[in-house]
């Protein structure tokens, strides 16, 4: 069969049975060049006949993803589906199990989003087929996972945001709790299915064995969202909430009004707040805004927020939402639009980039689609061109896939072993399954040091260099509990959140003999991730091309807002700038909220999983071929990308998708209802008319209830403010636990929109699965942080420590690593290339 096989990941055979906007994973694994071949289930293979029966298909198990009411209705699903092929088969008749389980055996990897139980009921369980194929690598994708007592119970996008602890701290304290738009529950899920896979499937390369991987969407949503998580609550005791679009630790940040439209601020730095304050001072004569008094840190300016908010409106009411965005740029102010769909595909930088592609509807049109959500530098990414499979037909295994054996494969993957991999295809399951693999981070923030969190709990050794000058963010932790006692960077949870699990050492970059340690660390590495700003890398002579120079089969992950070229490629941002003008805070909320940002930063975590996924493809494509190559991962362009179901549609529509809040097209009533207590809600969701009958038989069936407007789908659509009303005053009267029970047992989806106490205190899924880390910590004894739910069941990784000190790991890296004699670490100290290790004096 003649294949193009130029993608990172052209080697791997995948079956792709996600349903709904989890085909999002199969996506990203078909664009990497995957041959994915969808399975397109038959509707009773539901294990559960009493439930909806997922189809199979992409935006079929789930209402399909919401966009223009008018817009054609198959575009989200053929961008979900680009680039894979699809084959139909009914797992109730034998032939075709016997066909399913033929193209087991052929496969690398099998994505399933199907009910616990479903498959193995019919004998095509991944215990049963992998006792053929022991390098067989199975990801199953739910909502509660395999194990627990919620194992059973219905999930879906909204469900997860809610009982994730996402929601909560999403909008406006006077509305209901609102999840992100464009099912970001299931994006993010799938993006971090396959890390995990990739992750598995290189252990697979070494070993010849695969493993079973247990993905939970309710897992996934409570570690995207750990910003606002148990960490800073174990810290003060604060429950994070709604508090509209500003930010509780960034004074000041929001939306403000232009002339002709919104822009988001945000600052957090003090020289940030020293060029907006000139800015308005020249702009407007204010001369209080000048006052020292707002000076420093964002917690000196929080007790006048509102007066700030005032000074901000006076300047940005007299510019246009271009000129606030290119002047405030220009002085280094995370200063951007809030844009809509529409405005997203005409951006002026997104379009220089060449980022949206072409998309065949199948009618002989074409649309715009977001393109690539990270750019590989050797491997194209778009995946091969593949001969689809005959229409209406069930083809042998054999003449889609030709066999190969799990011997081969890892020997194969042998072939180029890694810098510092040991030569034996053996390794030890208990390091994790990234062990022997070093990787260098140049990172601040979240995105890139999150990467590095992850793949130091997968066993790999993260080295992240920092400077006592210019440390990390999260190292600038003041306790609230003991704000007297200053700084104190071991004890952050940010800290522990991510960067846990690394070694640490202390290098002035900016000194030439600094910077020359760390390319030789570098050298002696696998690969670097690094987001520091556009082009600061290559000024200190550590960019890609350098590096690259002296480690050919280095893999690079650079990561910052805008990428490395374009019009804006400089400009300064941060994750709720990102929301706001990749069009996520548009699309959120309600139609009467102009933006909705979230409280946890949600473009760095989404662009951390899909980082991860681009350096383990180079990583596996590296193994084959002995190349390294450079990663460019634009977090603008990542969560353009993650929304690409509703930009596609707004493209091909020709209009702006429809503020949903928590609904979904077609279906109701679906949304957050009050429950009660304060701030007490819990999601119910009737995507059919099935569903509706077990939520009459939830309320009592009273006469409202039985009422004939609301029989069918589109009547309850019609009258969904009466219908919704009716069922707030039901939820009013019952606790939030009660009213979710209550619909489970009758079959529906429901969840509690839980707070960051519930997750660590109250949740029976996530207390069985052992959801939270324990870390030894090394001034604190034992730290609980949320945990890295990649599912690895074979080979689980683990935190083996948190609170190191800044050079904490000197003495391993430059004598055992890179061999330098005591005198030599002394004369390197003195001179200031080696920062001494200082001890923290925080508790």
């Amino acid at each position: 069969m003649p294949e193009t096989t130029t993608g990172a990941l052209s080697h791997l055979r995948v079956l792709d049975l996600t349903t709904s906007t989890l085909a999002y994973a199969g996506k990203l694994l078909a664009d990497l060049g995957a041959d994915v071949l969808r399975i397109d289930v038959r509707a009773h293979t539901r294990a559960d006949a009493s439930a909806p029966a997922p189809a199979g298909g992409a935006a079929q198990a789930e209402p399909p993803p919401a966009g223009p009411d008018d817009g054609p209705p198959d575009v989200a699903g053929r961008y979900l589906d680009a680039g894979k092929r699809s084959l139909g088969l009914d797992l109730g008749v034998g032939a075709d199990r016997e066909r399913f389980a033929g193209l087991v055996r052929l496969a690398d990897l099998v994505l399933e989003s199907l009910p616990v139980g479903c498959l193995d009921e019919r004998g095509v369980g991944y215990d049963t087929l992998a006792e053929a194929r022991p390098g067989l690598v199975w990801t199953s994708i739910t909502g509660f996972g395999q194990t627990g007592p919620r194992r059973g119970y219905r999930s879906n996008d909204l469900v997860a945001s809610a009982l994730g602890g996402a929601m909560i701290s999403v909008g406006h304290p006077e509305d209901a709790p609102v999840r992100l738009a464009a099912h970001q529950a299931h994006v993010s899920t799938a993006s971090l299915a396959v890390a995990s896979s990739l992750m598995a499937l290189r252990h697979r390369d070494r070993t010849g064995r695969g493993q079973h991987i247990d993905v939970s969407s309710l897992e996934t949503v409570a570690a995207i969202s750990h910003i606002a998580g148990v960490g800073p609550y174990l810290e003060d005791g604060i429950v994070p909430k709604r508090v509209g679009n500003g930010l509780v630790a960034s004074v000041p940040s929001g939306a403000y009004p232009c002339r002709d439209g919104l822009v988001y601020l945000m600052v957090n730095r003090p020289a940030h707040w020293e060029a907006l304050a000139t800015w308005i001072h020249e702009a407007t004569g204010n001369e209080e805004v000048l006052d020292p008094v707002f000076h420093g840190p964002s917690s000196s300016r929080l007790p006048y927020r509102e007066l700030l908010d005032v000074f901000i409106g006076d300047l940005t009411r007299q510019l246009t939402v271009d000129e606030a965005y290119h002047e405030g740029q220009r002085r280094r102010i995370a200063m951007t639009p809030i844009q809509s769909a529409r405005d997203v595909v005409a951006d002026r930088h997104l379009r220089a980039r060449g980022f949206f592609v072409d998309l065949e509807l199948g009618d002989g049109r074409r649309v715009e689609v977001p393109g690539p959500p990270y750019r590989l530098s050797g491997t194209p990414w778009g995946g091969a061109q593949r001969e689809p499979l005959p229409r209406d037909a069930a083809p042998d295994p054999g003449a889609i896939w030709t066999p190969r054996s799990d011997r081969a494969i890892a020997r194969d993957g042998a072939a180029h072993q890694s810098a510092t991999t040991p030569a034996s295809a053996e390794v030890d399951a208990a390091g994790g399954a990234l062990a022997g693999l070093r990787v260098v981070e140049f990172g601040t923030g979240l995105a890139a040091p999150w990467i590095g969190r992850i793949l130091a709990w997968a066993g790999a050794e993260v080295i992240k260099i920092e400077s006592h000058a210019h440390p990390d963010v999260p190292r600038l932790f003041v306790s609230p509990r003991e704000p007297a006692r200053g700084t104190q960077p071991q004890c952050s949870p940010w800290f522990t959140d991510w960067s846990a699990g690394k070694r640490f050492a202390a290098i002035d970059l900016r000194n030439e003999e600094g910077a020359e340690l760390a390319r030789r660390i570098v050298e002696r590495s696998d690969a670097v991730i690094a987001n520091y700003s556009t082009g600061v890398l290559d000024k200190l002579g550590l960019g890609s091309e350098t590096l690259r120079a002296r480690q050919p089969r280095l893999v690079m992950l650079e990561s910052n807002g805008f990428g490395g070229s374009g019009p804006h490629a400089r400009y300064v941002t941060w994750g709720p700038n990102i929301e706001a003008l990749s069009g996520l805070g548009r699309l959120t909320g309600f139609p009467h909220r102009d933006c909705t940002i979230s409280h946890f930063a949600y473009p760095d975590p989404l662009s951390a999983l899909h980082g991860l996924v681009a350096l383990l493809a180079a990583l596996a494509h590296r193994e084959r071929s002995g190349e390294g190559q450079a990663i460019e991962l634009a977090q603008l362009e990542t969560t353009v990308a993650a929304i690409g179901t509703w930009i596609a549609e707004a493209a091909a529509g020709g209009r702006e998708p429809p503020k949903r809040g928590n609904g979904e097209r077609g279906c109701a009533p679906h949304g957050c209802f009050p429950c009660r207590g304060e701030d007490r809600w819990c999601v119910v969701c009737v995507e059919d008319d099935a569903d509706w009958v077990r939520l009459q038989g939830v309320l009592g069936r009273p006469e409202w209830a039985l009422d004939p407007r609301f029989e069918r789908a589109a009547a309850r659509v019609e009258h969904a403010a009466e219908l919704e009303a009716r069922l707030s005053a039901w939820t009013r009267e019952r606790e939030a636990e009660v009213v979710m029970e209550a619909c489970q047992r009758a079959g529906l989806a429901a969840g509690v929109v839980q707070s960051a106490a519930d997750l660590l205190t109250k949740d029976p899924q996530l207390a069985h699965r052992r959801f939270f880390e324990e870390i030894p910590h090394f001034v604190r004894g034992t730290v609980v942080a949320s945990g890295i739910p990649m599912g690895l069941s074979a080979t689980p990784g683990r935190t083996r420590h948190a609170g190191s000190a800044v050079g904490h790991d000197n003495a391993y890296v430059f004598g055992e690593l890179l061999g330098l004699s005591e005198v030599e670490v002394e004369r390197l100290t003195r001179v200031g290339a080696i920062e001494a290790r200082r001890r923290d004096t925080g508790g």
